[in-house]
């Protein structure tokens, strides 16, 4: 079993994101590197977070500091730290000594956002951070310093957090879904193309691919599998030019060779001569048919298919007698009216019943039978076909017996007719023994 090929799209989703995040990474270091250069300082990002959760409202509306373990622990490695807090009503909590610089900006916190103040000379006495927090009903401004953090590895820490969730998380997740749907939706002419190969019978002539909607860079590999579609239609034209010169070549040797075995005199082994040639002789001329008829509809005719199968039978009851074998028809009882080629057909039923005389033993009936919706079986006496076998024996060349006479290439080129009329061949257990080959050919309108 063939292992299923990797995903284009992911292929090229993973080549995005993978240098999406090592040029973000990169640039993290980068950025680490001109901060802790700059010597820039930053609040501790541990302080920031205990500082509200630490703020309350008192009963008469003042906000007050309740320090929980965090905010203590904090306060005891900074004992600078300062704190202003003001509501939009007007309340304001002063804890410690913010600078005096600062005075302007406190007069009007409640009116600022968050922001930032990174001092660059120690002591980063100007350090400091503002947070907006929703506070119940109201919104409480929080400024927050004398806690300055210039380390570098806790900086790179910080900006990578900061960068992570907002820049490189959702850049990712953006790649991972906007990718494979941008390139499933570019290889849609792709998979038409895929399709349009997967339908191409090769045994039809002039099959190509179109490459004017494909990716250019799709489209040396639909040349070179249209390249490789002419070669084999060459092939074939080769083939079939080989067949039908040999077959020709071999119509003349054979009507000599027939006509001496009609000199002999009776016996076992002018009827056994005579079944061998008759064999030879269909055998070429399907050759011939299967050049002649390609399944195109302007070499079909309207045929009854129960008048084909009785002239067929009528032409090889004499050989059939005369080889011990008796033989029987059942036609409908309305004709069968199909699309076909006589000769072709004919010579399919013919061939049937060859199979049947090789096979069926020194004796026995052959039953040929076309019934009303358009299938028609011819079924023998003998042994019957393996179940294992029955879908080999339509291979060229097998044959269930090798010491056999015959050329394992008769079934298969009667089911190449069948086909070509757009109907199909099988063989199954017959009734009472033996073998049933069961033709089914599609009906056409009376």
């Amino acid at each position: 079993m063939a292992r299923p090929g990797k995903s284009l799209a992911w292929q090229l989703t993973l080549r995005i994101v993978l240098p999406q995040g090592l040029i973000m990474l990169i640039g993290f270091i980068i950025l680490g590197f001109q901060v802790h250069r700059d010597s820039v300082s930053y609040v501790d990002p541990e302080v920031t977070e205990a500082v509200p959760a630490s703020l309350v409202r008192a009963a008469d509306g003042s906000i007050n500091l309740q320090p929980n373990d965090s905010l203590r622990e904090r306060m005891q490695r900074f004992p600078d730290l300062w704190v202003v807090a003001r509501d939009e009503a007007g309340h304001t909590f002063t804890q410690g000594h913010p600078p005096a610089t600062l005075s302007p900006l406190l007069d009007r916190l409640d009116h600022l956002a968050v922001s930032d103040i990174h001092g660059t000379h120690a002591p980063y006495t100007d350090t400091m951070t503002i947070r907006v927090i929703d506070w119940g009903h109201d919104r409480l401004h929080i400024m927050i310093g004398g806690a300055p953090v210039a380390n570098a590895g806790a900086l790179a820490t910080m900006i990578a957090d900061y960068l992570t969730w907002r820049l490189l998380l959702p850049t990712v997740i953006c790649t991972l879904i906007i990718v494979p749907i941008i390139v499933r939706r570019s290889m849609k002419s792709v998979r038409q193309v895929a399709r349009h190969a997967d339908a191409i019978d090769v045994e039809k002539r002039g099959a190509q691919l179109a490459d004017e909607t494909v990716p250019h860079e799709i489209q040396p590999l639909v040349r070179g599998f249209n390249a490789a579609l002419t070669r084999v239609s060459e092939g074939y034209d080769v083939r079939d030019r080989f067949l039908a010169s040999a077959a020709h070549e071999l119509r003349a040797p054979i009507a000599i060779l027939r006509a001496r075995i009609d000199a002999m005199e009776p016996g076992t082994e002018r009827t056994r001569l005579m079944g061998d040639v008759a064999r030879l002789w269909n055998l070429a001329e399907q050759l011939l048919d299967l050049q002649r008829f390609n399944g195109d509809a302007a070499a079909c005719q309207r045929l009854d298919l129960s008048k084909v199968a009785a002239d067929a039978v009528a032409d090889i009851a004499p050989l059939t007698l005369e080889s011990g074998h008796d033989i029987e028809f059942d036609g409908a009882e309305q004709p069968v009216w199909i699309q076909g080629d006589a000769l072709a057909l004919s010579r399919v039923v013919m061939n049937l019943i060859q199979n049947a005389m090789m096979h069926a033993g020194e004796q026995g009936t052959i039953s040929v039978a076309v019934n009303a919706d358009g299938q028609l079986t011819v079924t023998d006496h003998g042994v019957g076909v393996p179940p294992d076998e029955r879908n080999r024996i339509f291979e060229p060349f097998y044959r269930t017996r090798p010491s056999s006479s015959g050329t394992g290439l008769g079934l298969h080129l009667a089911r190449q007719v069948v086909e070509r009329h757009g109907g199909h061949i099988d063989v199954t257990d017959a009734e009472h023994g033996g073998a049933c080959f069961r033709v089914k050919l599609p009906l056409t309108s009376a």
